[in-house]
């Protein structure tokens, strides 16, 4: 009869709440054996469907976010306005904020017997090695994923991310 616990760890992502984990349990063998899994998240504002702007991406920015050039060729920034008549006004929709709700961005991590084994040894490349080669989003490539699809600005993100900046890039490689 096993009983299901969580417990919430204020970590940058998935692998420090792991290594946390570890170090507060004491023992690799236990901390592996008790986890089925690691989830990271953060909350993004959802972009104003009504007064979101569109524009094209620049490609560089593109290529450092590791994101397909020729696949993309809009995002989307936050306005605040609307065009009535021949003049601004702050979108009614969301009161000229540019963002209405919020969203979040998962990195989830699954430990399966592979993973554990991994664990038990400290092998913490092996570990992102496996994880990546079984398909785990990384918490900026699941955010991304919703400045690609018009959910969320870059900017956004970026503030989510605690990058303080536009550049994309993160501890992650």
């Amino acid at each position: 009869d096993h009983k299901r616990l969580y417990v919430g760890l204020k970590a940058e992502d998935t692998f420090a709440a792991l290594k946390m984990w570890a170090r507060a349990i004491g023992d690799l063998n236990l901390a592996a054996n008790s986890l089925q899994a690691v989830i990271c998240q953060r909350l993004v504002r959802k972009l104003c469907t009504t007064c979101r702007v569109a524009y094209q991406p620049d490609t560089g920015m593109l290529k450092k976010l590791n994101l397909p050039v020729k696949r993309i060729s809009q995002f989307y920034k936050s306005s605040g306005k609307v065009m009535v008549g021949n003049h601004e006004q702050p979108c009614p929709n969301c009161k000229g904020l540019g963002y209405l709700g919020r969203s979040a961005a998962f990195e989830v991590m699954v430990l399966d017997s592979a993973a554990k084994d991994l664990l038990r040894k400290g092998d913490t490349t092996g570990l992102r090695a496996h994880l990546r080669k079984n398909q785990m989003l990384w918490l900026q490539e699941a955010a991304l994923a919703k400045v690609v699809n018009g959910e969320t600005s870059i900017s956004e993100v970026m503030r989510a991310l605690g990058t303080g900046d536009n550049t994309g890039k993160t501890s992650h490689a």
